[in-house]
């Protein structure tokens, strides 16, 4: 008898599975898949994920409808809602024209605020709801928002100094100047960087070594790499040993 019984329970799951996979998959072969929905005026989609306002801060949620600027969300957190755009409404991503006109940035955003019936550039430091902290030059801050505000276009970075060319102006290259090998003599971790003819080689206690450009004026030294904006300054002090991040360098011999 159970061995009956297993033989049927047998026989049945295999028929189901059977049934099941005579079903053509959604999206396969001979179906159509169904079409994507269409934008709203504000760019969003159903099944869009977003962006909302709650009273735990903002949080990701996915759009079920939308009726104009009123849309029905399902919280990260599985609680249905209704939020309004722009105010509680934010896409994921590169804000929109439409966005900045319904007066929606993002911290650090590029901007010009009008200050009495001016332009002025300025870069935003603090988000309020849709009311924006500006810096602007001078040290000087403001509050605006979309009346007051426009996108505005971020300053260029400076070019990181052609390789051969000294970091600032007035400063000349160690060539003959600072050379041998020196290392540190004291204070956190160990350093040992070798001079010659204008260059600085860093050699690490593991990896490899690192070689910079050495440039100097000003009671100081300049270690900079090839292509790169950033340095590395020593000061030269009285004695000839060199103050570094690691302590005080002194020359241990000339190589």
């Amino acid at each position: 008898m159970t061995r009956l019984l297993l033989t049927l329970a047998f026989l049945a799951l295999t028929a189901a599975a059977g049934a099941q996979s005579s079903t053509p998959p959604k999206g396969g072969a001979g179906r159509a898949s169904a079409p994507a929905t269409p934008a709203d005026a504000n760019g969003f989609r159903i099944g869009d994920v977003v962006e909302i306002s709650t009273g735990q801060g903002w949080m990701k949620g996915t759009i079920l409808s939308a009726n104009g600027n009123v849309y029905r969300v399902r919280s990260q957190i599985g609680i249905d809602t209704t939020k309004l755009y722009p105010d509680e409404v934010r896409r994921i991503g590169p804000l929109t024209p439409k966005d900045h006109a319904a007066g929606q940035y993002n911290l650090h955003d590029a901007v010009q605020v009008n200050v009495n019936g001016a332009w002025v550039d300025g870069e935003i430091i603090t988000v309020l709801g849709l009311e924006y902290e500006v810096q602007l030059p001078g040290r000087r801050t403001v509050w605006a928002n979309a009346q007051t505000m426009r996108p505005g276009t971020a300053a260029p970075k400076p070019a990181a100094p052609k390789a051969g060319s000294p970091p600032k102006p007035g400063l000349t290259s160690c060539a003959g100047k600072i050379e041998g090998r020196y290392a540190s003599t004291g204070g956190f971790g160990s350093m040992t960087i070798v001079f010659r003819s204008g260059k600085a080689v860093m050699r690490a206690p593991f990896g490899e070594d690192d070689e910079l450009e050495c440039w100097m004026g000003g009671g100081r030294i300049y270690l900079r790499k090839p292509g790169e904006s950033q340095d590395m300054p020593l000061d030269i002090n009285d004695d000839g040993t060199l103050q570094s991040p690691f302590g005080e360098l002194k020359k241990k011999g000339n190589q």
